[in-house]
């Protein structure tokens, strides 16, 4: 899966989602520690330019997600249009077998009652009994068809249950966040100055959404501050 923005294997909607959970990480960091804004743009364009890195941390949860979304979009039209063509041969064989059987045995019965039968009669009243076995032979089948063809439709076609897609995006957010944006942040964070980052070693780099009681909040971290002064 290829995005145009060229960024491999993520898709360009998805694109945004990673910078929407970089810069929630990004805020907290900024209010949980002394990183300035000067230091947190910096750290933003380091991580922008490795996104394709940052991404694969979470490439797993995120192909299964991008499946689950695709399956519950499309709902497999490919498969949905063979059994309808399926379906439509099925029914228009014995259709006009049956519609040939009765013009040709009509005609053929109707020329045998006049007064001199054309020769012509009998061959069309062979032609009308042949298209109404075909007619028989093709109902059975068709039925039999149509029920192969529904069982294996609905087999294919089961709906993606709504909450799979959005319970597979969080875990890709927070695959995402724990295993790729994090990680690089602290590790980049660690260059900038000490006089610039009072209290960096602190924050756990942990946005609101995957907050946890091990990372500080910035109402904790102001709570900490007031106690030791």
């Amino acid at each position: 899966m290829n995005s145009p923005d060229g960024l491999v294997g993520l898709a360009a909607e998805d694109r945004a989602e990673v910078e929407r959970i970089l810069d929630e990480t990004l805020l907290t960091v900024r209010l949980t520690s002394g990183v300035d804004r000067s230091d947190i743009d910096r750290l933003r364009a380091l991580a922008l330019g490795a996104l394709p890195t940052i991404a694969s941390a979470a490439d797993a949860e995120y192909r299964r997600y991008a499946w689950l979304r695709e399956e519950s979009r499309a709902g497999r039209p490919r498969e949905a249009d063979g059994a309808g063509a399926a379906t439509v041969v099925f029914v228009l064989v014995p259709v006009l077998a049956a519609i040939a059987a009765v013009v040709f045995l009509l005609l053929g019965y109707v020329l045998g009652v006049t007064g001199s039968e054309p020769t012509i009669a009998q061959p069309m009243r062979q032609a009308g009994w042949v298209f109404a076995a075909v007619a028989g032979a093709g109902a059975v089948f068709a039925a039999a068809g149509l029920v192969v063809a529904a069982v294996r439709n609905g087999a294919s076609t089961v709906p993606v249950p709504t909450d799979e897609p959005a319970r597979a995006r969080e875990e890709w957010h927070r695959a995402l966040h724990d295993r790729g944006i994090a990680p690089f942040l602290r590790e980049h964070a660690a260059r900038v100055p000490e006089g610039r980052r009072a209290g960096a070693s602190r924050t756990g780099f942990s946005s609101p959404r995957f907050s946890s009681p091990r990372f500080s909040s910035p109402a904790e971290g102001g709570a900490d501050r007031d106690a030791r002064r």
